[in-house]
């Protein structure tokens, strides 16, 4: 299984996640082209191809901006798929995180372990993530949250990965070094990035994003303060820092959070 621990060695967990992500490319290709071919079959209305479609100056006047504004109209908000090239994206990322979920929760119903309720914290910014990077994908909005979303996503979700493995892992001392260091380290970067760049008037959500890292942190902290052969030596410790550096300047080149377009 692809969230297994106890019963798969390294390697074979590793074959299972590459057989999944391609089970999930070869899904979302079929029900692209299953839209692309029922659309031309079923038929749609010839003369909306007509319409211009002004997508850099939209107002909420059109029907787009109008649903899809930051305050919602009638307690609800429509969403709307662009029916366009990156919409495959869109599909191989709905399909990953929903098998996805799917196996966290039914390994969370069926290892009973009370340990794994950690976990739950970074169902929500992995999702919140994914999601963000969803209407990024279909509002054609590249240039200002895009990257740092991604950055913020993948890293979230190697860091959900390591901690599940370390939540569900039956002997402690048997985690690998590796594992607990990049956890920690992640977890850093996250708190420390997210001090600059999130908005004092949702503090709600602000919490709920960092709580995860907060609740990895911990727990790797407690962890190594009970286990002396698991902390690491001067030499680990330097080497954890310059790729805790390397990935603060990685996100600082080359995915920089832009509020606004210059």
């Amino acid at each position: 299984m692809l969230l297994s621990v106890n019963e798969y060695p390294i390697y074979s967990q590793l074959k299972s996640i590459a057989y999944f992500i391609l089970s999930v490319i070869a899904a979302g290709l079929v029900i692209s082209i299953g839209l692309v071919t029922s659309t031309q079959i079923s038929g749609y209305h010839l003369q909306n191809m007509y319409f211009p479609v002004q997508k850099n100056n939209c107002q909420c006047e059109c029907w787009d901006g109008f649903f899809r504004g930051k305050y919602s109209r009638g307690g609800y908000k429509t969403f709307y798929f662009n029916y366009e090239r990156q919409m495959i994206t869109i599909l191989c990322v709905v399909l990953f995180y929903a098998e996805l979920l799917r196996h966290v929760l039914l390994n969370l119903v069926l290892r009973r372990q009370l340990l794994l309720v950690l976990f739950i914290p970074s169902l929500y910014s992995n999702f919140y993530g994914i999601w963000s990077i969803i209407n990024y994908l279909n509002d054609h909005d590249y240039q200002r949250m895009l990257k740092s979303q991604i950055y913020f996503s993948i890293t979230e979700l190697v860091a959900s990965y390591i901690f599940y493995q370390c939540l569900s892992a039956r002997n402690k001392l048997h985690i690998p070094c590796s594992f607990i260091y990049l956890l920690c380290t992640i977890a850093s970067l996250h708190i420390l990035l997210a001090f600059g760049e999130l908005n004092a008037d949702q503090l709600a959500r602000n919490i709920g994003l960092i709580l995860s890292d907060i609740i990895s942190l911990t727990w790797t902290g407690v962890l190594l303060i009970k286990n002396a052969k698991l902390r690491p030596n001067k030499r680990a410790l330097c080497t954890w820092v310059c790729v805790a550096f390397c990935l603060w300047l990685f996100y600082h080149m080359f995915c920089p959070f832009r509020e606004t377009l210059d």
